[in-house]
């Protein structure tokens, strides 16, 4: 079955990939991964935290399922944690510190896969340094460092003005809401969303709610968040090669 959805168009490639952020949080993936495809390599491409948790927020909010203020959110996240439920249970779009937090995840890959078949990356320096980290993963992989890739257009999530018209606008769309939502952020076609003419009006709603750019965090709330996530980041910075001064 895994197979069939991720890799029914391998061809002999010399390498091949999935990608899941759900992943690398996850209780119980690491064991199933070393026990069914132990020889594989792996990626982990790290942000700074408090950025990721900034982000995640923001992209919840975005995605109508976030009432609260990011601070409120934060000081509530493990009651809601523990009360979520089927999907949401492993999905889990509220887990914006837990999911910031990433020693413990890092230590059990580095014992279950070691280190030799993982590669951690900064997505920072991804970011400002796009070939070189590009060489880097190619060398890690054993193929062709100048092998010519087209880099994807990079999209940043808009602003919501009001939180609880994007839960209303979630309602009314339902299943389609997250591709209508990834349509208007990038800027694409939605011809093929099944669209009724009825609902233009709503439509109008969801643009006219969406300001495109980025909100900063508050500086107060990210000094909060840094006083969470110091102590982590420092056990962080002992297993990555990279600089995590920045992340503050």
């Amino acid at each position: 079955w895994y197979s069939r959805l991720l890799f029914s168009e391998y061809a002999g490639q010399k390498q091949i990939g999935e990608r899941s952020s759900l992943l690398f949080h996850s209780a119980v993936a690491p064991s199933r991964m070393v026990r069914d495809i132990p020889n594989i390599k792996l990626l982990i491409c790290l942000r700074n935290p408090i950025e990721r948790a900034w982000g995640n927020y923001r992209f919840t909010v975005l995605e109508g399922l976030e009432p609260l203020s990011f601070d409120d959110a934060i000081s509530c996240e493990a009651e809601r944690l523990d009360k979520a439920q089927g999907i949401w249970k492993e999905v889990q779009p509220h887990a914006y510190v837990s999911r910031s937090l990433y020693a413990d995840q890092l230590e059990t890959y580095y014992d279950l896969f070691g280190e030799d078949n993982i590669l951690i990356l900064s997505s920072e320096l991804m970011a400002k340094e796009t070939h070189t980290t590009l060489r880097r993963i190619c060398d890690f992989l054993n193929i062709d460092p100048n092998i010519e890739l087209d880099l994807p257009a990079s999209y940043t999530s808009p602003m919501v003005k009001d939180k609880a018209l994007q839960a209303t606008l979630r309602d009314h769309f339902g299943e389609r809401f997250s591709e209508i939502v990834e349509c208007i952020r990038t800027e694409s076609s939605m011809e093929d969303l099944s669209l009724l003419e009825e609902e233009t009006q709503y439509l109008e709603e969801l643009r006219l709610n969406l300001v495109m750019g980025k909100e900063s965090l508050p500086t107060d709330v990210r000094s909060r968040l840094s006083e969470k996530l110091k102590d982590d980041i420092k056990r962080v910075s002992k297993l990555v090669n990279f600089s995590v001064e920045h992340w503050k």
